[in-house]
This record gives structure tokens, sequence and C-alpha cells, in this order.
């Protein structure tokens, strides 16, 4: 009896014989780290600080360019006691970050070379203003909507005298991305997943409180 062999070698060959053409890398290469981001903030004199660690993760290029990426973990948050808190949210800086601070002194500039040694690297390093993450407080940690912008050159305009940002430091770290926190930490979290912080569901130029209506939870935690 005759079998019909299968065609999948075949196929497999015509595959390989136009990656070169189009591109495609079946074997793509990709980069992750997980990096603690901690907040020292100075009150009375005295060192408070907070940390929380995201994990990032970079593919090489596509065929267009284009870098792959994506990022996990939570907003850091610093415990003021009675003057409040202050949150260092997440969002597309959280991306950049690790790159932006160590680039320089790994001596890389092109992603295939410096993320690579960004996977490597271990130690704390204190991240450029430029970079720094957008800082939040609430006037009312129960109520969303009354979230403001913090000025990090001015943190007494938010928590009151003798309150100042101390420095903010990246360490690329093997500890676990930070999860959980946040959902236990704020007491309308539940109630706001498909919601802006003003508690709309959408971006609205006719907001009330146009600064929560730019925010949602995913600039507290992603996973």
């Amino acid at each position: 009896m005759w079998l019909r062999k299968p065609r999948f070698s075949v196929s497999l060959l015509a595959v390989l014989s136009v990656m070169p053409v189009t591109g495609c890398n079946v074997f793509e290469e990709s980069w992750e780290w997980n990096q603690k981001l901690t907040v020292e903030v100075l009150v009375d004199g005295r060192v408070v600080s907070g940390s929380a660690v995201s994990f990032v993760h970079w593919d090489e290029p596509n065929a267009l360019g284009n870098y792959g990426t994506d990022y996990r973990g939570e907003a850091t948050v610093v415990d003021l006691g009675e003057r409040g808190m202050l949150f260092a949210l997440i969002g597309e800086g959280t991306k950049y970050i690790a790159r932006d601070t160590l680039r320089n002194e790994l001596g890389e500039r092109l992603y295939e070379k410096l993320f690579p040694k960004i996977e490597q690297f271990r130690g704390t390093r204190e991240v450029p203003r430029d970079n720094y993450p957008l800082l939040v407080k609430f006037d009312n940690i129960k109520d969303p909507a009354t979230i403001k912008r913090v000025d990090p050159e001015n943190l007494a305009a938010s928590f009151g005298p003798d309150v100042l940002l101390n420095r903010i430091t990246l360490t690329i770290t093997d500890e676990p991305a930070t999860e959980g926190t946040l959902e236990k930490l704020l007491p309308w979290w539940s109630a706001f997943y498909n919601r802006q912080l003003d508690g709309n569901r959408y971006r609205s130029a006719n907001s009330k409180h146009e600064f929560a209506n730019s925010l949602n939870l995913l600039n507290f935690a992603r996973d």
C-alpha cells in the first residue's frame, strides 16, 4: 500500500526560505527584569520611604522596527502618617525608567546591547529628575475624585511644612513584582474596575474633576 508522505518538512523549508525576505524570526529574542522603585521623603528631617517592584519585558523589533513591550506591578506608596500618603504611579514610563537611569553608566544606546546588560545588572541608582514617575495624593483617601498632582520640587505644598522629596532610586532586583497591596489599601478599589477615578466610564472634557478623569486603576496596578 502506498502511503502519502507528510508535507511538513517541505512546508517548514518553505517558511525558513522566506524568513530573510520577510524579516520574520521564529526565535525572537527578548529581555526582562524586575525593578524596584524606592521613594524617599524627608519629614521633619527624618527619612520615610516606600518601595514597589515592577516586571518589565521587551521583545526585539519586528519587521517594521517596532519593539514589543509590557510591564506589570504596582505604584509605590509612601505613608507619611497624619500628613497623608504619597503615590508614585506606574504607566508607560515604567518601561523606560531603567533604560534612562542606566544607559549612560552601561555605555550602550542600542536596545539590543543595553537590555542584556540591564538584565545582568544588580544594584541601586538614583533616578534622574526628568524620569520621575507621576506623583499624586488624595485629599480624602476614601474618595478617588480627590486625587491631586504632587510637585516633586514642592511636597510641602501638598503635605505641609518640613516635607520634601529626598530622592527616588531604582534597583534591578530578583524580588518578585508587587501585587495585591493597593487593592487592600484603597477602599473604593473594587468599584472602579471599569471607571476613571472621577467615576465616569470614559474620559470626558466635561468632567468636574479633570485630573481624576485622566486616571484609572491601571495607573496604580497592572497585571
